[in-house]
């Protein structure tokens, strides 16, 4: 993770510190968690405790950090404060009570911990921030007509060759061009706005609209492949209930059946919601080659790939650039639909066993 992305990354965190007040609310709970002990025989100290506690849990359930992006929570693993915001929190410190709901000296402790690590993280991140500025590191901040579409490779796809990756490289950009046409006509090359190195990553520039368009279609897979990944777990179920083999091919032949006509369906959704302005011969290559290229990011996002889109967040009464009114609403719609569809790509859990296995055969054109 470059230096730019951590310093947005960093900026971003403080931020959503001070907007949950979680430093000031655990100093709290853990001083009326110690008046509890003390006085074990006023109510109103474990009252408090629970006025604290569901002030902080409100404010976490509401957290904007469990819908980063993987490649912000990779950051966040990085610096090592995975575990200190939104959802993650909350489990820890609602652990804490339900697993020392009888000692609550050892629940005094773990949350003391808490406390000190998380006021220890505000500290450091402003000391970051305030050191980034100084030394004129700027923000890696996207502009308002601006979409970022990163692509994370494993690095046990590509065994850490560097040929092999300069290869899938060369497959991402055929993979991912033929949006550009589909959605605005023009099939200019590919824009490179970061290259990180931690993970195998390449972040690309893009219009919202060619964006948006990304965007449904990874959203469309990831929803297939979590239809799979169901099924799978169904029929592990089964097999541990030890249901006859023999009774259990049709799993698999069933799961088969559906991958490739819901790839045609969506190839064909994205040619009818974006393909009017091509001509009919045109239209037709186009047709062929997103159809390839759907199967390849189904085969990557299968294989532990991940593909996530950013987009800087656009109130109603803001403009974006000047121009036409059309325009305008167009590009407000395109990051309303990156944002909703970035928000259920970011969620994906994977097995890390492969689950499509589909074949590849590059039709696409040059």
């Amino acid at each position: 993770m470059n230096t730019t992305k951590i310093h947005v990354i960093a900026r971003d965190l403080l931020k959503e510190l001070k907007r949950t007040s979680a430093t000031s609310l655990l100093q709290q709970a853990t001083q009326s968690l110690q008046q509890r002990i003390n006085q074990p025989q006023q109510p109103n100290h474990q009252q408090q405790l629970t006025n604290h506690l569901t002030n902080l849990y409100n404010k976490l359930d509401s957290s904007p950090i469990d819908d980063y992006s993987p490649a912000w929570r990779d950051a966040m693993h990085e610096l090592g404060v995975s575990e200190e915001f939104g959802s993650k929190l909350e489990e820890k410190i609602r652990d804490i009570f339900e697993r020392n709901q009888i000692t609550p000296q050892s629940a005094l402790e773990e949350l003391t911990k808490i406390h000190e690590e998380i006021s220890g993280t505000e500290s450091n991140l402003t000391s970051l921030v305030n050191g980034l500025e100084y030394f004129g590191v700027g923000e890696d901040v996207l502009k308002k007509d601006e979409c970022e579409v990163g692509v994370i490779v494993p690095r046990s796809y590509v065994d850490d060759n560097m040929k092999t990756f300069g290869s899938e490289l060369v497959q991402l950009e055929k993979t991912l061009i033929v949006f550009s046409e589909l959605a605005t006509g023009q099939r200019e090359p590919l824009r490179i706005r970061q290259i990180s190195s931690s993970e195998l990553s390449i972040f690309l520039q893009y219009l919202p609209e060619i964006g948006a368009c990304v965007a449904i279609a990874v959203e469309r897979i990831v929803a297939l492949y979590k239809q799979l990944l169901e099924i799978k777990k169904l029929k592990k179920e089964l097999v541990a209930q030890e249901v006859p083999e023999e009774q259990l091919t049709g799993i698999d032949a069933h799961a088969a059946s559906i991958v490739s006509p819901a790839l045609d369906g969506l190839a064909s959704e994205l040619m009818e919601q974006y393909g009017d302005h091509l001509d009919q011969s045109r239209k037709n290559e186009i047709s062929i080659e997103l159809r390839h290229s759907l199967n390849k990011l189904a085969n990557r996002i299968d294989r532990g790939f991940n593909i996530e889109l950013r987009v800087n967040p656009i109130e109603e009464e803001e403009d974006l650039e000047e121009g036409g009114e059309i325009d305008i609403d167009t590009t407000k719609q395109a990051i309303r639909q990156i944002v909703e569809s970035g928000a259920k790509i970011n969620h994906l859990e994977k097995t890390g066993e492969p689950v499509l296995f589909l074949p590849e055969d590059d039709g696409s054109s040059e």
